[in-house]
């Protein structure tokens, strides 16, 4: 059946797709019946709408017909929504600005796209790209997803915006000046499709620019998973492309369901697998970092990181029997023209540095996939099609076997009617199944209605302590308010984090984005595996200088995520220890509470930080206090103590004129003047003596400071914190001898 009608134009719109024209024409075929007439408004011809031989039209299934039907529906009438990018708050000449630039992307990534369906055409096994076509491609297969329908419903829908980040996206709003929810998105869209991923930080110029939830959502997309080109090696076999097939995932359910009663839960989700049909033969697939990569694994740090990776995101939360479907896809990673794989690990090629430049290329192959594959594949996609209005295949007999399969075949694949669009599952399966047998099928549909008890149960008895383990968090942060009133308040991470701003409301924000900050500090390592200390080193001072700007509640939930990652990595009992102590009277808790009303947002966290990570060397390496200031002896073991003082006493810490706090640089400054007239030559007994000057300087300075710290602080830092920021400052911070000042 041809269709002609489908999409009534109201006066002076404009159609406009979400999946772009360039990608369906990949599916289309040229119209071969008779000529149909479209009606407009009245009952007036729609020339639009009118259809001709040898047009280009696609088959599709109309889902809005009841029963669903399968037609003949032209190219550019499906799949799209009249004025969808149209922002009628702007004037009349910038109202489709957005539409406009969504066309020029489009002509851009529509060339990159054509040399691989030709390369692909003409029998060739891979097809080579240019690190600026493959940026061009992520970036543009992102704006499939976020321009689509299920975001245009989140921005746009008829109801007051009712998603689990409504506080944020208030705040940023209000924030940015945006009145509506679909100025974000608008906002975002342009923010996307303006930039520059060939720039040295534009991961943080996106943060900075747009909504920040969107903006990780995009390096997620973009940075943590990998491209892979799949085809279907049996002739017979075809992808199917559904209205929102671009924001379909394979791996555990975004939300938490409760199959006891349907209801969902909001928790988070982990995406293993996402999908780009680009045509009835050829499907990109992005593949999550979380799965294993053999020639990176061969490495042992890449594979413990990846561990420790899939361990927090998919393990700890959904438990370790999830796997993913695809999990046996046979697809790897590009290769390219700056790296080789030699037994079995990938190492940079001569003359390689490891910086990202314009003239790497990239190889990308066709995997062959079997028919079981490709069944899965287009299993996941009508999964989720309760919300589409069309699926566009390629020919019929084809869809026909694909169709039967996906009715007939086993309901522990899916095709489990639960939740709270229970009713709108159960509709797409019975009209799938009506279809079905309206196509010549003699088989029975199957799916699977309900819960299983023991699940139901299982379920229950988890949220029931996720919900206790909240509520004795809550009711622990509501209780330090109150004894922070105090004379002489206790101490501990509680205190520590309402003390820099945090609040009852951001305790449970602040700890999620402290574990992203962790999880991105550590891509940045092994994204830069194998290229020199120096780069590296340079990588990591960077997204350290980023984090220190960032609020001190938030930092201080990151230092201590890093304390936990280092000295719990080969205890398992550390973290249990920890939260049982609840981590009272910790070193950066005390400069907190003491200092918070005293130092820069930067300069507080520097503190915090370098601390922490004395405090880390220390706990490795146990040593008492005097045994520091004792002269090593000469031996490799000797050299080694050297090299640890050196990083330990002054490598984190710096100098003390520089530590801060007000008071104690004047005061540090003031000393090592007195130092200067008095002549570092004619101090007797110094510890450490074999120091050059500068470091004897600076010891020296914080041996004549110490006995004046508590005097310089007295006025601003009650008396029992006081006596506690000392032993931290000058054990931990800024390590001393405990000695007499000699001048």
């Amino acid at each position: 059946m041809a269709s002609s009608s489908r999409n009534i134009a109201p006066s002076n719109s404009e159609y406009q797709h979400f999946v772009p024209q360039f990608m369906l024409r990949n599916y289309a075929h040229k119209y071969s019946g008779p000529q149909r007439t479209g009606k407009g408004k009245r009952g007036k011809k729609n020339q639009k709408d009118t259809l001709f031989r040898g047009e280009l039209v696609v088959n599709n299934v109309n889902m809005k017909a009841d029963p669903f039907i399968i037609e003949e529906t032209k190219v550019s009438r499906i799949l799209g929504q009249y004025d969808m990018y149209e922002d009628k708050a702007q004037p009349t000449a910038q109202q489709r600005e957005i539409e406009t630039m969504l066309g020029k992307l489009e002509n851009h990534v529509s060339t990159i796209f054509r040399k691989i369906v030709k390369a692909f055409e003409a029998g060739d096994p891979n097809v080579w790209v240019t690190r600026e076509e493959r940026n061009s491609i992520r970036k543009f297969l992102f704006i499939l997803k976020y321009r689509g329908r299920t975001f245009h419903r989140r921005f746009t829908g008829p109801d007051e915006y009712n998603y689990n980040d409504k506080s944020n996206l208030q705040a940023y709003m209000e924030k940015s000046n945006f009145k509506r929810p679909i100025d974000v998105w608008f906002h975002g869209l342009r923010t996307i499709m303006n930039l520059k991923m060939d720039t040295e930080n534009w991961q943080l110029e996106l943060t900075e620019n747009m909504y920040r939830t969107d903006a990780m959502w995009f390096l997620m997309h973009s940075e943590m998973m990998y491209m892979a080109i799949c085809t279907p090696s049996e002739p017979e076999a075809e992808f199917i492309l559904t209205d929102n097939c671009y924001n379909v995932f394979e791996g555990p359910n975004t939300h938490a369901q409760n199959p006891a009663t349907g209801e969902f839960t909001e928790t988070g989700w982990t995406s293993f697998h996402e999908f780009a049909p680009l045509s009835p033969k050829l499907m990109i697939v992005l593949r999550s970092n979380l799965l294993p990569v053999p020639e990176e694994d061969s490495n042992p740090e890449i594979k413990a990181w990846r561990d420790a990776q899939r361990k927090g995101a998919v393990d700890d939360f959904y438990g370790y029997s999830v796997q993913s479907k695809l999990a046996d896809l046979p697809i790897n990673k590009a290769r390219n023209n700056y790296s080789q794989v030699v037994n079995g690990r990938v190492q940079n090629l001569p003359g390689e540095d490891g910086r990202l430049l314009k003239s790497h290329k990239f190889c990308f192959s066709f995997f062959p996939v079997g028919m079981e594959h490709v069944n899965k594949i287009n299993h996941i996609l009508f999964d989720n099609a309760h919300r589409c209005n069309s699926i566009v295949f390629g020919s019929k007999e084809t869809f026909f076997r694909t169709l039967e399969w996906y009715m007939t075949c086993d309901p522990r694949l899916g095709k489990v009617i639960v939740g709270d669009e229970a009713d709108a599952r159960r509709k797409l399966l019975e009209n799938l199944g009506a279809l079905m047998k309206s196509l010549g099928s003699t088989k029975e549909p199957v799916w699977k209605e309900g819960s299983n008890p023991d699940i139901a149960k299982e379920f229950a008895e988890m949220k029931a302590m996720e919900r206790k383990m909240q509520d004795g968090l809550l009711e622990w942060m509501l209780s330090g308010q109150k004894e922070l009133e105090k004379p002489e308040p206790p101490i501990g991470t509680k205190f520590a984090y309402l003390s820099l701003g945090g609040s009852n409301q951001t305790f449970f924000e602040d700890m999620e984005l402290a574990q992203q900050m962790l999880k991105r500090r550590i891509k940045v390592d092994v994204d830069s595996q194998g290229k020199p200390e120096a780069i590296r080193s340079r990588n990591r001072q960077r997204i350290e200088a980023e984090y220190l700007t960032y609020p001190s509640a938030r930092v201080l939930f990151y230092s201590k995520n890093v304390r936990h990652m280092v000295l719990g990595k080969n205890d398992p009992g550390y973290l249990e220890r920890e939260m049982q102590r609840h981590a009272e009277d910790q070193p950066e808790d005390i400069i907190a509470q003491a200092l918070h009303n005293k130092m820069t947002t930067q300069k507080i966290n520097r503190l915090m930080f370098k601390t922490v990570m004395n405090d880390i060397d220390l706990a490795q390496d146990p040593v008492y206090e005097y045994e520091i200031w004792e002269a090593p002896p000469i031996s490799p073991e000797g050299a080694i103590r050297i090299e640890m003082i050196q990083k330990f006493v002054f490598g984190i810490p710096g100098l003390l004129k520089e530590c801060g706090i007000p008071e104690i640089e004047r005061l540090a400054l003031s000393q090592e003047q007195r130092i200067q007239r008095y002549g570092l030559s004619r101090v007797k007994g110094f510890p450490l003596y074999f120091l050059p000057d500068e470091p004897k300087m600076e010891l020296l300075t914080r041996i004549m400071v110490r006995p004046g710290f508590r005097g310089a602080l007295a006025s601003s830092v009650k008396p029992g914190l006081l006596q506690k920021l000392e032993d931290v400052f000058f054990k931990v911070s800024f390590p001393t001898p405990p000695t007499s000042p000699p001048i």
